[in-house]
């Protein structure tokens, strides 16, 4: 199982061809609520928002509880500490990822800065499946 991040769906999303390669499943592939978010924020019609919608169906859904929220927010804390200022939404999935012990795959660096502070988190490299 892998925890997609948004960017790297957008990428795939824009590319349907490519898309189709994933051979995405509820098995191998998972999001978060963030994930779900983010990619609805950039649809550029209600039609496409309607498709991102049923493609959400194609994945494992990785829940948010209240406790994610404080653990999240304390990881933010302490990157704050180490001098990093990262964004809300990565931090909390890569709070997530650590949490299930799965990885992440992003094209994000920001994950990088994180995963030198919490070595427990795992990046996915596709050549790697």
């Amino acid at each position: 199982m892998i925890l997609c991040d948004t960017n790297v769906l957008i990428d795939y999303w824009r590319n349907p061809v490519e898309l189709k390669k994933l051979n995405i499943s509820r098995d191998k592939h998972s999001i978060c609520g963030i994930v779900k978010s983010e990619l609805l924020h950039g649809a550029l019609t209600d039609d496409e928002a309607d498709r991102m919608i049923g493609f959400f169906n194609s994945f494992n859904l990785i829940t948010i509880d209240e406790y994610d929220w404080e653990f999240s927010g304390l990881m933010l804390q302490t990157i704050r500490q180490q001098g990093f200022t990262l964004p809300v939404t990565d931090v909390l999935i890569a709070y997530l990822a650590i949490k299930y012990d799965i990885p992440v795959w992003t094209k994000d660096k920001h994950f990088t800065v994180i995963k030198a502070i919490y070595p427990e988190l795992k990046l996915y490299e596709p050549s790697a499946l």
